[in-house]
């Protein structure tokens, strides 16, 4: 079935459908990071390679709903509002693959002190995104639901838990980039850049994914 007969049935069928490529991009973030803290080279490349196919699928994806999406006929919410999560949605698989391109570059130095704390730190990033699914998931059941009600309820309750999440996502990058910062010594300037831009470019991630939750919350609140 294609993107526009499914969008004939819904908008949100459509978006969920999307939502799942991102995560094929997002859940290989944990796997590039240990390859790449084990200096596999080959196989941060293979991952890398992985992440940006299905970033293509999901632009495909992204492509076809605009595409179908109607000007004049009736929709349960504004073009607008489909648009901007859309975007956002996009911008998570474009911020994954993102960190895949960085480690692709140059097999850096990883400090001793930031091993364990990027494990945590991509696991909450990854929490993020989940809480974010979950609440796409839930899209089409809110509309019909006229969103309001015990099921619109339900997603602001998601959305809270997406919101405290990215959260601690922030205090997580801050403590990791001056971690970095104060073992710049130990590194040239081409290493040192490039960590900050994985740990940024991962951090964004989880940004978008609120981002993309907030549109959702905006919706609700009409």
């Amino acid at each position: 079935m294609s993107i526009f007969d499914l969008f004939r049935k819904s908008p949100f069928i459509a978006i969920n459908e999307m939502m799942k490529e991102v995560v094929e991009c997002t859940n290989r973030i944990p796997e590039i990071y240990e390859a790449f803290i084990n200096g596999d080279q080959e196989e941060v490349e293979r991952i890398a390679k992985e992440i940006s196919d299905h970033e293509y699928k999901t632009d495909k994806i992204k492509d076809s709903i605009r595409q179908s999406l109607p000007h004049s006929i009736f929709m349960p919410v504004a073009r607008g509002d489909i648009l901007q999560i859309i975007t956002s949605m996009d911008a998570i698989a474009d911020r994954s693959e993102d960190v895949g391109v960085l480690m692709t570059f140059k097999n850096i130095h990883v400090p001793d002190e930031i091993k364990g704390r990027i494990k945590e730190f991509t696991v909450a990033v990854l929490k993020v995104v989940e809480l974010s699914k979950q609440v796409i998931e839930e899209l089409e059941a809110l509309r019909e639901a006229s969103f309001s009600g015990p099921e619109a309820k339900e997603v602001i309750s998601l959305l809270d838990k997406v919101n405290e999440s990215e959260h601690k996502t922030d205090v997580m990058q801050y403590d990791l980039t001056k971690i970095i910062i104060d073992k710049s010594e130990e590194m040239d300037c081409a290493s040192l850049i490039l960590w900050l831009k994985i740990i940024e470019a991962t951090g964004d991630i989880a940004n978008a994914a609120e981002k993309m939750c907030n549109r959702i919350r905006l919706i609700i609140s009409q």
